[in-house]
């Protein structure tokens, strides 16, 4: 990655330990205040942001980890962790959401009328405090920064439901605005982590980059000096932005080592254009005498 890899990486979990600290002490006040207000759409915020400070605190961790760089036990990096810790916090949120949502049903049933100037000062205070943390992560360009900022812009919506909500229930005295605030509150922020999972699943399933332009890749390749063709091609994401590529090309000759480097170079640089890692091996044209090589 080389040194602005590296820069990167350092801003990335300064960014995620501030909104981490922002997270954590924001959503033990909200759960303090909203059930003290008698909120429950409050509440729902809170158990999102904790969901939240839940996310962040393992992303802080967890990206910590992901920068270090191969050793013998994870011969490709740290960069998945940073994709365990999007699913973690994926599903976290989503069962606190389900709280929220069988919680709000009942409330229907039993009303309880919340206060709404104080509903619109926590509203206010959500929008700051959620604001910030945004604005820092949202520069991020992996996986886990981009799920992460997308909790906070869901914070922000919410936080902008609850000062009208709040304001509403202080002019009109309706007692069902929050119940059906935090239903509907829960059921966006579900909507939209669980579509984050879906994505995030199918990289720890190793399913193929989708920005990887296979075409483009063997066509550029192809042009290597000494290659004849390349084949068992394979491509894998670490993190939803560094991807790992393994493939196998084949060589008119064997005994040049020279070319064999220069041709293996020359994939390398290909792949890494396309942000990927190559792992590669060479071996003979079929019928030439001679054994395979395998270098990697």
């Amino acid at each position: 990655h080389g040194p602005h890899g590296h820069h990167h990486h350092h801003g990335s979990v300064a960014n995620i330990r501030m909104a981490f600290f922002l997270n954590l002490f924001f959503s033990l006040f909200e759960i303090i205040g909203g059930l003290w207000i008698g909120s429950l759409a409050i509440v729902a915020d809170a158990v999102h942001d904790f969901g939240d400070s839940i996310s962040l605190g393992m992303a802080w961790f967890l990206e910590g980890y992901a920068n270090k760089t191969q050793d013998d036990q994870f011969n490709f990096g740290y960069r998945r962790f940073s994709l365990l810790s999007a699913l973690i916090s994926g599903i976290v949120i989503t069962a606190g959401s389900a709280v929220i949502i069988t919680e709000a049903i009942r409330r229907f049933s039993e009303p309880s009328s919340p206060a709404g100037i104080p509903m619109m000062v926590f509203a206010v205070f959500g929008i700051l405090v959620n604001g910030a943390a945004a604005w820092r992560i949202s520069h991020g360009s992996t996986q886990n920064e981009k799920m992460l900022t997308w909790h906070m812009i869901e914070d922000l919506a919410g936080w902008a439901v609850v000062l009208v909500g709040g304001a509403v229930i202080y002019f009109t005295h309706w007692t069902w605005v929050d119940p059906v605030m935090a239903l509907g509150l829960a059921a966006f922020v579900s909507f939209n982590v669980l579509r984050h999972l879906k994505s995030t699943a199918y990289l720890f399933l190793q399913g193929r980059p989708r920005d990887f332009d296979e075409d483009r890749f063997l066509r550029e390749a192809s042009k290597a000096p000494g290659v004849d063709k390349i084949d068992q091609l394979a491509v894998w994401s670490l993190d939803g932005e560094t991807s790992v590529l393994s493939a196998r090309l084949h060589l008119h000759s064997c005994s040049d080592r020279i070319q064999i480097e220069q041709a293996k170079e020359w994939v390398r640089k290909v792949a890494f254009k396309q942000k990927a890692k190559a792992t590669l091996e060479t071996c003979l044209h079929e019928g030439d005498p001679g054994t395979a090589v395998p270098l990697s």
